[in-house]
């Protein structure tokens, strides 16, 4: 049975921006498209007047959104709002596909016009059409742009009509609904359905005394805690010690017993504690504080003022302690200005809460102590005294097995040991045991005090769009390891993310933002090197998608809910079990057999995110191109070794991994205009190269593998390492390597050449490096093989404000590195390594050169530093800044001329490596 706690969570929506979006969507596509015919004109005044409807409906879908969450706030066992709430969350996937179908025909319609220009440029250079269209092959030839437009519009206005209409009716129907409880709401005249009044915003009440008799497993903590309390500090001065952990981990009964013991007692004169709780009333808490150091009733007041001067009299000269158990806004520090004024002679703040963000860096870190898990021994003895109270453990021997398991699913929450240990205690069988043990905890009846409420409330503090990433999480099994990276590309394949507008980080940015909010309140935990998802948080975001994410496991009977729109199936899957579902969005197959019929099916059309797991497909099937809405294809743990060219009509497509590199890449993968990232994991050319988690490997060869498939591909992010470029052999290659600059988003670029001797073709490898021009947002730039003798043009000119790296390996006949490398205002790190016999310039006329560089690796080179000189001003008595920041140098296998070290006036790290005599010049 869910309990009435759980049962009443709202489950998240879609966010409002979706709404937003679609309507800009729709004007740009009225304004972009022009009428061919009467009846064309017809059918864009139609939409136009529903355009103007859903703008209407728009601001009801606000509202409603808005209501809903007022009144489940003021009474969360309302359930008759659960169901609301779900009609809207349907209608923000139905305009969430609307969306994208218009975003669809819109990368349909650029696609096009791109493949149109290409057939342009190639008929007007006979010459080397040929070339051309051997690597830029249009999809689609012949007719006119804006016919195909306007035939692709025409055709497709009834559909967008037919299902704005829907939408529309949809929340009119709603609005209906949400009056009733409106109305019903108001008379109750601001009361709850338990007949409580509203003006009880706090639920939660906690007290000085603690519940227990004793703590389990927290010695260490409690020391710690009171020596931090003792630790005397300048008179006046307050102190803050934040006790910071998941709901449910133990903060308040630490506070509690150290608040009561007899040490703190006799150290501290006066004492107060007050429950803040999620609702911050300052009158009301600077009110129990004076309650809790006066002897006596305090006459009525509603000044701050007159409250505040009471309490500073109360403490003056005194050493005072104050416990804020339970905050959940930086709010509280608006205590801090009367404290400090207080001429009290020492006084100490203990602050619990759940989020480190409300402590708004007032706290001393190293003054912080965060709670975790209890460990196995101390989580079984608190367990066992809960569930077997004052009787004897020993009597019932039997249970001790399922209990050992029931404890392994608690992960060390005292909470969890308290609720079900009690839980369990009432019936002290093996059959309510075995029964506990194979449910999941969500879904215990428990009390309001209970673990999930305790989590529910974390829940309700968090940010609209990180609820729905938050619930996402749990269509992974628990346990699981969860990719950083991987699960944010969901979340954006999903419109989760949430962009700021005039902001220029991008979707993987902000993403990454939430990702650490949620480990910061405790929703997602770092191990070791990876995360995962405590136990009973899972269960908490199982129960808070209301069937929306589902694991099937393969059991006897069961059955997949039909409004169901994450799927993991965790083993072999009857097809008909999964078609009967009508709004699936996520799919992530174990062990699929037969991946063309699943994608046959309509039920999968709607499908963002496909992950497939353990198949022995080789390839993916032509009908791929089903799945239209998709933008997330992962199937790296496969043998897939050939996609068709009809994935390149998948135009929404942001990420595409793959194990084995294609032995053919599609003609049209230009068309792909939308992909961020194209990663494949068994690229064994490009393990040595690999630094950063966002990867686009592209291996120039005969295999359709040209540069000038990335040409359009201007949303690519990350690092993009290109290889193979010794196969460009034609003037017609080189020019499409120019829209690398257009590439705003790439921050690693790697540029390997297969190191060969033949410096035949070193013109041809100069041409190429001058071609790949980068876009000035760059931030790391690798050159590798590279057997051209000159520096490229672009890398001679101050335009990289933002390059922080440069590593050049292998380039053996690389004549001289450019005085204009030294005017890079944020290069920090350079790497020389293979490099011949190489000149880096250094001019001498400038007052300051390499001023941010801290790192220099000079490895199996000949080189000499020309325009250098061993003083620190020249003959004209300028003063000069080189290497001013260079803290760290190391030199191996080298032989260099013409540099000083007393230049390097920071120099903190020397290394010599396997060098006879460097020729470094030192200070005589």
């Amino acid at each position: 049975m869910v309990s009435a706690i759980a049962g009443a969570i709202l489950a998240p929506i879609l966010p409002q921006f979706a709404l937003n979006k679609l309507l800009d969507s729709l004007l740009e596509y009225l304004s972009r498209d022009q009428p061919s015919s009467s009846s064309h004109v017809d059918k864009l005044q139609q939409l136009e007047n529903e355009r103007k409807a859903l703008a209407e409906a728009n601001l009801k879908f606000e509202i409603l959104q808005s209501e809903v969450r007022r009144l489940h706030k003021r009474d969360k066992q309302n359930m008759r709002l659960i169901p609301i709430n779900n009609k809207l969350r349907d209608v923000s996937y139905q305009i969430k596909d609307l969306k994208d179908d218009l975003e669809y025909m819109e990368l349909q319609r650029k696609v096009e016009e791109i493949n149109l220009q290409d057939e342009a440029a190639a008929d007007k250079k006979p010459s080397t059409a040929q070339q051309l269209l051997s690597s830029i092959t249009p999809w689609k030839t012949g007719g006119s742009s804006d016919k195909r437009r306007r035939l692709s519009s025409s055709e497709s206005t009834d559909d967008i009509v037919n299902k704005m209409r829907t939408i529309i009716e949809q929340i009119n129907c709603i609005d209906s609904e949400m009056r009733f409880e409106i109305q019903l709401d108001a008379s109750k005249g601001g009361y709850n359905s338990c007949g409580q009044h509203q003006a009880a915003k706090n639920k939660r009440v906690t007290t000085s005394s603690p519940s227990e008799s004793k703590i389990y497993g927290r010695d260490h903590e409690f020391q710690q805690l009171i020596e931090l309390l003792k630790d005397p500090k300048e008179s006046g001065d307050v102190s803050v010690i934040p006790v910071v952990g998941m709901g449910g981990i133990g903060k308040t009964t630490l506070a509690q017993f150290v608040f009561n013991s007899t040490e703190i007692a006799n150290h501290f004169e006066k004492k107060a504690w007050v429950c803040v709780s999620d609702y911050f009333d300052r009158f009301r808490i600077t009110k129990e504080i004076l309650d809790s150091l006066s002897t006596v009733p305090f006459g009525v007041t509603t000044s701050y003022d007159v409250l505040e001067r009471e309490i500073k009299s109360l403490i003056t000269g005194k050493k005072f302690l104050l416990v804020l158990d339970d905050v959940w806004s930086d709010e509280w520090r608006e205590l801090l200005n009367f404290l400090r004024c207080a001429q009290a002679k020492d006084i100490k703040l203990i602050v619990t809460c759940r989020d480190p963000k409300v402590l708004g860096g007032v706290a001393d870190g190293q003054n912080q102590i965060t709670l975790k898990g209890l460990s196995d021994k101390d989580i079984w003895s608190l367990f066992m005294k809960c569930a077997f109270a004052e009787k004897n453990p020993d009597s019932s021997p039997e249970l001790h097995a399922i209990g050992k398991q029931i404890v392994g699913k608690l992960k060390g929450s005292p909470l969890a040991a308290k609720t079900v240990g009690r839980l369990l205690g009432s019936c002290l069988t093996e059959e309510h045991w075995k029964d506990i043990l194979e449910s999941d905890l969500w879904k215990l009846k428990t009390d309001e005090q209970g673990i999930m409420s305790a989590l529910a409330l974390s829940y309700y503090h968090l940010h609209q769009p990180l609820q729905l990433c938050f619930t996402f999480c749990s269509v992974f099994p628990k346990d699981s390891i969860y990719d950083m990276d991987s699960v944010i590309g969901m979340w954006i394949a999903h419109g989760y993310i949430q962009e700021i507008e005039g902001s220029s980080k991008t979707l993987e940015d902000i993403g990454e933002e939430y990702w650490l909010e949620l480990e910061a309140r405790g929703f997602i935990e770092k191990a070791g090197g990876c995360f995962k998802m405590h136990d009973l948080l899972h269960d908490l975001a199982r129960s808070v998608s209301h069937g929306e994410t589902y694991i099937y496991e393969g059991r006897k009977d069961e059955e997949i809910r039909k409004d169901v729109c994450h799927l993991f199936v965790h083993s072999f899957c009857d097809l008909e079990l999964v078609c009967k579902t009508n709004n699936l969005r996520t799919l992530i197959l174990y062990e699929a057999s037969d991946i063309h019929a699943i994608l046959s099916h309509k039920a999968f059309k709607r499908i963002r995110v496909l992950v497939i797991f353990r198949t022995n497909v080789r390839e993916l099937p032509d009908n791929i191109a089903n799945i239209k809405h998709l933008q997330y294809l992962d199937v790296k743990a496969t043998n897939i070794k050939y996609i068709p060219e009809s994935l390149c009509t998948l135009y929404l497509l942001r990420v595409l991994k793959l194990r084995h590199p294609p032995s053919t890449l599609p003609s049209r993968f230009h068309n792909l205009i939308n992909l961020r990232r194209f990663c494949i994991y068994d690229y064994d050319f490009f393990m040595d190269y690999l630094d950063t988690s966002y990867s686009v490997k592209y291996q120039i060869n005969s295999g359709g593998y040209h540069i000038a498939q990335l040409r359009n591909m201007n949303e690519l992010i990350g690092e993009l390492l290109i290889g193979g470029l010794e196969n460009i052999d034609n003037m017609v290659e080189m020019i499409k390597a120019k829209y690398l600059k257009e590439k705003r988003r790439i921050k690693v670029l790697s540029l390997i050449w297969k190191n060969t001797s033949d410096v035949c073709k070193h013109d041809l490898q100069e041409q190429t490096l001058e071609a790949l021009e980068p876009h000035p947002n760059l931030k790391y730039l690798r050159i590798i093989g590279y057997m051209g003798f000159k520096s490229p043009g672009w890398l001679m000119t101050p335009e990289f404000q933002r390059l922080a790296k440069i590593k050049l390996i292998g380039c053996g006949k690389w004549a001289r590195l450019p005085t204009a490398l030294g005017l890079l205002p944020s290069l920090k790190s350079l790497v020389l390594s293979g490099m011949e016999n190489m000149a880096i310039e250094v001019d001498y006329s400038l007052t300051e050169m390499y001023p941010s560089l801290q790192s220099l690796d000079l490895i199996k080179s000949t080189l000499s530093f020309e325009g250098v000189s061993s003083s620190s001003s020249s003959a004209t008595g300028q003063n000069h800044n080189h290497f001013p920041k260079l803290t760290r140098f190391a030199i191996k296998e080298i032989e260099v001329n013409g540099l000083h070290l007393p230049l390097f006036s920071a120099l903190k790290y020397l290394g010599l490596y396997c060098c006879k005599d460097p020729g470094l010049q030192r200070r005589r």
